[in-house]
C-alpha cells in the first residue's frame, strides 16, 4: 500500500515535456511577432520624425544606429530558442519516467506539430497575407522567418530529442 502511493505521488504531476515544447514554441512565435511589430512602430515613428521639423543630423545619426542594432533582435531570437532547447535537455534528465508514458508523448509530438503549423499560418498570414503589413519588417529579419517557417519541425525535433533522454534511463521510482 505504501509503493502505491508513492507510485502515485511520483506520477502525479508528470506530463513529460510536452507541455515545456508547447510553452518554448508559444514564446517563440510571440516574441518573433514582437519584434516585427516593434520594428513596423519604430520605422513610423522614425518616418514622422523625418518628415516633422525635428530632424536634425544628430537624430539621423540615432536612427542609422538603430537600424543597425535593431538586426541584433534576429539574434537574439535564434538564441533564445538555443537556450530553451538546453534548458528542456536538462530538465528532461530529472523527470522521472517510466516507458509505459511513451505514448502520451507519441500523442503529445502529434499535437505539438499541429499547433506549430497553426503558428505558421497565422504567422503566413501576418506576414505576406491579403491586409498584411508587416511584410517590410519579416524581410529585415531573415532568421525569424525560417525559424517560425520550420516551427513544427523544430518542436517535433526537441521532444524527439527530450523523449530519448527520459526514456532511456528508464524508471527512476
Amino acid at each position: 500500500m505504501v509503493e502505491d502511493e508513492k507510485l502515485k505521488r511520483l506520477f502525479k504531476f508528470k506530463k513529460g515535456q510536452v507541455q515545456s515544447v508547447l510553452f518554448v514554441l508559444g514564446a517563440i512565435f510571440i516574441i518573433s511577432v514582437t519584434v516585427l511589430m516593434s520594428k513596423k512602430i519604430v520605422d513610423e515613428f522614425y518616418t514622422a520624425m523625418d518628415e516633422s521639423s525635428m530632424n536634425s543630423p544628430i537624430m539621423q545619426q540615432v536612427q542609422d544606429s538603430m537600424k543597425i542594432q535593431a538586426k541584433n533582435f534576429d539574434y537574439g531570437v535564434v538564441t533564445l530558442l538555443i537556450v530553451f532547447i538546453i534548458g528542456l535537455v536538462i530538465t528532461s534528465f530529472m523527470i522521472p519516467t517510466h516507458p509505459i508514458f511513451i505514448i502520451v508523448n507519441v500523442i503529445g509530438v502529434f499535437i505539438l506539430v499541429f499547433i506549430g503549423m497553426i503558428f505558421v499560418n497565422v504567422y503566413g498570414e501576418m506576414v505576406s497575407g491579403e491586409q498584411s503589413q508587416l511584410g517590410d519588417q519579416a524581410d529585415f529579419y531573415p532568421l525569424i522567418n525560417n525559424l517560425i517557417i520550420y516551427l513544427p519541425f523544430i518542436g517535433a525535433i526537441i521532444i524527439f530529442i527530450t523523449s530519448i533522454i527520459m526514456y532511456t534511463r528508464g524508471s527512476t521510482g
